[in-house]
């Protein structure tokens, strides 16, 4: 009998063991993707079905638009730079990975906000009447219109917000 009760308490522990070794192969596959999902990385803009996070507008320009990845990965989208410098200027304790901006002569393409020139123009028609266009550094401007960096467009005050 006791022979009995020792060979089934070591199947029982064999089986308990090739569970566990299942359940620890499963958590190590959710975990890596887990990782692998929550990386922080900037999407496309999906014009004509995004919408702004300040303004609610759809985001339909190709030309304009911004976007903001936080350290966490949290993804906000605009339809404007008026739209995003305002938002960037309400919430100043959040950290981001990304600040990209669409460069006017490159539509449809996020970039880095430092890699980019801002100017005033009323040839810059954008969707929130700013008039403010972004520019790859390449860009030639026209010599009548002030060539300005990110540091100044942060800090700019846009009115009709």
């Amino acid at each position: 009998m006791y022979l009995i009760k020792k060979a089934y308490f070591r199947k029982s522990l064999d089986l308990i063991q090739k569970k566990m070794n299942k359940i620890a192969v499963w958590i190590g596959t959710l975990c890596v993707f887990l990782i692998v999902s929550c990386s922080v990385k900037p999407e496309p803009i999906a014009f004509g079905e995004d919408h702004c996070d300040y303004c609610r507008m759809s985001i339909a320009d190709p030309k304009f638009g911004g976007e903001l990845v936080t350290d966490k990965g949290k993804i906000f989208k605009f339809d404007a730079l008026e739209c995003m410098v305002p938002y960037l200027q309400e919430n100043e304790e959040t950290e981001y990975a990304y600040i990209l901006a669409i460069a006017y002569d490159e539509p449809g393409e996020l970039k880095p906000v430092d890699d980019l020139t801002f100017a005033f123009s009323e040839a810059y028609n954008s969707p929130m009447g700013g008039n403010l266009a972004a520019l790859s550094q390449a860009a030639a401007l026209d010599e009548d219109l002030e060539p300005l960096k990110w540091q100044e467009i942060k800090s700019h005050s846009f009115k009709n917000h």
